[in-house]
């Protein structure tokens, strides 16, 4: 009987290292896939800024067009 439960507790032990063990993988390919996130906004705030300066600075050019024509 004895025997039994500890096996038992063994395998229940087994079970929870494997699933720590895969969590730890999930919780690391996470935090790389955070990162790469938090990168490509970074990328995105910067060509947005660059865009609406680029809109600005025509916009301003038209005007000045427009006032010498």
């Amino acid at each position: 009987m004895a025997e039994n439960l500890i096996q038992a507790l063994e395998t229940k032990v087994n079970d929870l290292i494997e699933l720590s063990r895969e969590l730890n993988r999930e919780n690391r390919a996470l935090k790389l896939r955070t990162a790469e996130l938090q990168k490509e906004r970074r990328e995105l705030l910067e060509r947005q800024r660059q865009a609406s300066e680029h809109v600005e600075t025509s916009l301003a050019r038209l005007r000045s067009l427009d006032g010498t024509a």
